[in-house]
């Protein structure tokens, strides 16, 4: 009866694992469009939101070490059944791994091109304040106007 037991709690964690997955896919998706969108608000909520999955992941993750290192001899006595939704599972996260692998790869080239523009536009405002600090260096006292009409 343990065995079964041990068999449908891996399926349950798993199932669980999934729900955090899709999730986790979700909201790199979201953080995808932010940036082609040049939407202005920020991605960090998102950012935010994909550690806290990261964080339930872990712990689902911890909790099947568990299971496994509790029951290991038990698990070759799982049922077929329990095997082939187990098999299912995996398959379902190795595709959403893939697919979000695939995303972040495109998210960096973006990341990194806006980084670059950045950086761009900070040594432009660098330039500007070199130059107005070279004339008032060149000027020892405050600038004056004169009055060419009288």
């Amino acid at each position: 009866m343990k065995d079964k037991d041990a068999g449908k709690e891996i399926c349950s964690f798993l199932e669980k694992k999934l729900v955090f997955f899709k999730q986790y896919l979700s909201t790199t998706k979201r953080i995808k469009e932010t940036f082609k969108e040049k939407e202005p608000s920020s991605p960090e909520a998102f950012i935010s939101e994909r550690q806290a999955c990261i964080t339930k992941i872990q712990k689902i993750d911890a909790s099947l070490e568990k299971i496994m290192g509790n029951s290991s001899d038990k698990l070759h006595d799982i049922s077929e059944k329990c095997k082939g939704m187990i098999d299912g599972y995996l398959r379902s996260l190795k595709n959403i791994m893939e697919t979000v692998d695939l995303i972040d790869q495109e998210l960096i080239v973006v990341v990194r091109a806006e980084g670059e523009n950045i950086k761009g536009e900070l040594l432009k405002l660098q330039d500007v304040r070199q130059a107005a600090k070279g004339y008032r260096d060149r000027m020892k006292s405050t600038p004056r106007f004169l009055d060419t009409i009288r």
